[in-house]
């Protein structure tokens, strides 16, 4: 019952050094091992060891002397295989120089197997004569050889996949495990657009089409491919992205279009009034300005009126009262020139006047050329009277007054076109030919206009809060995922407070006892460990590990029970090895207290053993215990168990305190 389960055990001195503290000096004859550790320290754990191994500068001897060797650990070198294996392996495929499972195994003369690049760098790198690493004999290249056989057991291994802590369940022969890597689902691959993320092998496709932020993506308006982090920063500017109108709150609109929007049709872009250059000072929204120029007709009207009358003085324009009063004026030499000036220009005059009255307000926009108009008029009647005075000293007096008669007829002429012109328009359209649309059919208009930007607006609010309510549930979301981590963080702190808290007295409560025992039975979980523990407040930091279907040559007779050390904060100040006592109960919950039968054993620590020294990883994989702690004949079907729950209760006994 009390027997230690030690299978590294050797009386041949086939084995390797057990601790830092005692690392190559002790005889190889005699070193004590447990046998039941976990293999879950990644390489670097290893090299560091050894690094520190190297620094101490001792190295195993067959007769107990210390020896120094030049070895020295190079980081980027192939060492044996580090893998989880599923079913415990035989010590004699760890290589004793790196610790792991032989890679490429080479067999001594002296009948030792170390891996190929381990034991070859040894040769090569001891300073003086190279011995073999476990017996001290000496030893050359020449005396080491491949062993096939050994490689041949060692790739028909069963292992974990190294990936398995990032959830893969996959077991497969050490000889297919680089082919099961380059398929493997939660290996880790860098990002083909070499971004900084490194996803899972599973996650990659969804990597490149979310999360990659040098993904292209394409503008949802302008279609233009661009890396994910700019996309952002070109919408904000993109000339087809849909934008509001300040004023009416049209949200239908493109960038580009907006600024023709406000010149020509926002229904609420306030702007001046048509009649503004002559004197008009409103400024109304643009869907109030029909309702404007219907109230306010009559002061545009004056206010074109005026217009006129002030240019008709600015021209110093003298009316006559007909024309035969023009054509007597006209037979007098020094008045003629004059009266057929003012007769032409008076007569251009009346015609836009008779039209203003006719045509009003569509009138409004053809007086800033009537200056203009006036004045050619007025230069080409003063050309012809000018052509007129010149000619008139050389001919006679009768024949100035038919060309008189003749001019006054062709200005007569004018005046009536441009009269019957404005007479005779048709009602229905506008000086320059546009249809005048009835005041009642343009409010009509306007109108739907208005309800159709309404309805716009309301499409484009509720693709809004679409939008919105997304967005607040992927903060949700994300806020979930935080909440969940955070949890999981305190859950870890009360756990190591509780565990600070014990004072060296922890009691582990196994739930599930038949779901684990069942997995143990069928290989899938052999071992289980507790939560870490404390033997006080700032002392060793511990774990207990259970097998529940045995292990080794107890494997489904008996519960094994093993303390293991691990690495905590203040090992600095703690004295290793490990020395004092500790005691190992599996708890009888039966409901009378008189007939309760602990089962209670007591471990003593041996400090030459590794389970005992100064944790190289986060768990040492020594640990210390027994194979055989309680048959499982008695265990099961009996009151250890109750509710489906195992209690295993330790109490730890430091000797230094």
């Amino acid at each position: 019952m009390d027997d230690f389960v030690d299978r590294n055990n050797s009386s041949e001195g086939d084995h390797h050094v057990l601790s830092t503290a005692l690392a190559w000096s002790q005889n190889v004859s005699g070193v004590n091992a447990d046998t039941s550790y976990d293999r879950n320290s990644d390489l670097t754990s290893r090299q560091n060891y050894f690094s520190h191994v190297h620094r101490s500068g001792q190295m195993a001897s067959g007769s107990g002397s210390d020896y120094s060797s030049g070895f020295q650990l190079n980081q980027g070198r192939e060492d044996g295989y580090d893998f989880e294996f599923v079913l415990p392996r035989e010590d004699k495929y760890d290589c004793p120089i790196c610790l792991l499972v032989l890679r490429e195994p080479y067999q001594t003369e002296c009948g030792h197997r170390f891996c190929q690049n381990c034991i070859k760098r040894w040769l090569r790198e001891t300073e003086s004569e190279p011995r073999c690493p476990v017996d001290n004999a000496p030893l050359g290249e020449g005396q080491i050889f491949p062993d096939n056989f050994a490689k041949r057991e060692i790739l028909a291994l069963l292992v974990q996949c190294p990936n398995h802590k990032d959830g893969c369940d996959t077991q497969v022969v050490l000889k297919q495990l680089k082919k099961h890597l380059n398929t493997c689902e939660f290996a880790f691959l860098p990002c083909p657009n070499r971004c900084s993320h490194m996803p899972l092998r599973k996650d990659l496709t969804n990597h490149l089409e979310e999360m990659c932020p040098l993904r292209l993506l394409k503008c949802p308006t302008c279609h233009i491919e661009l890396q994910a982090e700019y996309l952002q920063k070109h919408v904000d500017s993109c000339p087809l992205a849909s934008v509001k109108c300040q004023f009416c709150g049209n949200e239908g609109l493109i960038r580009e279009q907006l600024q023709r929007h406000l010149n020509n049709d926002c229904p609420k872009a306030v702007i001046d009034c048509e009649f503004k250059e002559l004197g008009c000072k409103e400024t109304v929204e643009r869907q109030a300005m029909a309702k404007h120029m219907q109230h306010c007709q009559q002061d545009h009207m004056q206010q074109m009126c005026t217009t006129i009358v002030s240019l008709v003085r600015l021209l110093q324009f003298k009316p006559s009262t007909s024309c035969d009063s023009s054509r007597q004026s006209s037979t007098q030499t020094g008045q003629g020139e004059e009266g057929e000036q003012q007769s032409s220009s008076l007569n251009a005059l009346s015609g836009l006047l008779q039209a203003s009255m006719v045509f009003g307000p569509q009138l409004g926009q053809q007086l800033p050329q009537l200056p203009h108009r006036l004045r050619q008029q007025l230069s080409s009647d003063n050309t012809l009277s000018h052509g007129s005075s010149e000619s008139s000293s050389s001919r006679s007096g009768e024949a100035m007054g038919r060309r008189d008669d003749e001019r006054i007829a062709s200005s007569r002429t004018q005046v009536m076109s441009t009269i019957s012109m404005t007479s005779n328009h048709n009602p229905g359209v506008d000086l320059e030919g546009a249809p005048i649309v009835p005041l009642h059919q343009d409010f009509e208009f306007q109108s739907l206009k208005c309800q159709n930007a309404t309805q716009d607006e309301s499409l484009a609010r509720h693709e809004q809060s679409l939008v919105e309510i997304q967005q607040k549930n992927d903060t949700l979301e994300r806020t979930n995922r935080d909440l969940r981590s955070k949890v999981k963080n305190l859950e870890s702190t009360i756990a190591d407070i509780e565990g600070r808290t014990c004072n060296g007295t922890y009691l582990w409560k196994i739930k599930n006892y038949s779901k684990f025992r069942r997995e143990a039975e069928h290989g899938d979980t052999t071992a289980i460990h507790s939560p870490p523990f404390y033997s006080n407040f700032y002392g060793y930091k511990l774990c207990i590990r259970v097998n529940l279907n045995g292990v080794d040559s107890a494997r489904g007779t008996h519960l094994s029970v093993f303390i293991h050390f691990m690495q905590g904060e203040y090992d600095d100040i703690l004295e290793w090895p490990f020395s004092g006592r500790i005691v190992l109960t599996v708890l009888d919950q039966n409901p009378v207290c008189e007939q309760r039968h602990h089962v209670i054993e007591t471990l003593v620590s041996k400090p030459h053993l590794a389970a005992f020294q100064k944790p190289v990883t986060p768990r040492n994989h020594k640990g210390f215990g027994y194979m055989e702690f309680l048959p499982l004949n008695i265990l099961d079907n009996s009151t250890y168990i109750r509710s489906d729950t195992l209690l295993i209760k330790a109490f730890i006994v430091n000797s230094s305190t």
